[in-house]
C-alpha cells in the first residue's frame, strides 16, 4: 500500500493543475481520488481514470492518471 504525505500530493497536484489547465483544489481533489485508487490497487486504478474523466470530460484520464504516476513515482502496472 502506497501512502503519499501532503507535500507529495500538493507537488503532484500543481503539475496536473498546470499540464491540465485546472485550478488548484480541482487539481488536488483528483490528484487525491488517483492517489488512494494507487493504494487500492487493480481495477481501482482503471475506474479512477474513469472517474477523472466524468468529472471534467477535457481531461484524458489515462493521461491525467500516468502523470500522477509519474509525479508520485508510482510504477502502474
Amino acid at each position: 500500500m502506497n501512502e503519499y504525505s501532503d507535500h507529495e500530493l500538493d507537488q503532484a497536484a500543481a503539475t496536473a493543475a498546470r499540464r491540465f489547465d485546472l485550478d488548484d483544489p480541482e487539481a488536488r481533489e483528483l490528484v487525491d481520488l488517483v492517489a488512494t485508487a494507487f493504494s487500492d490497487g487493480g481495477d481501482a486504478i482503471s475506474d479512477a481514470a474513469w472517474d477523472v474523466q466524468d468529472r471534467d470530460p477535457g481531461i484524458d484520464g489515462d493521461d491525467f492518471v500516468d502523470d500522477v504516476a509519474d509525479s508520485l513515482g508510482y510504477d502502474l502496472p
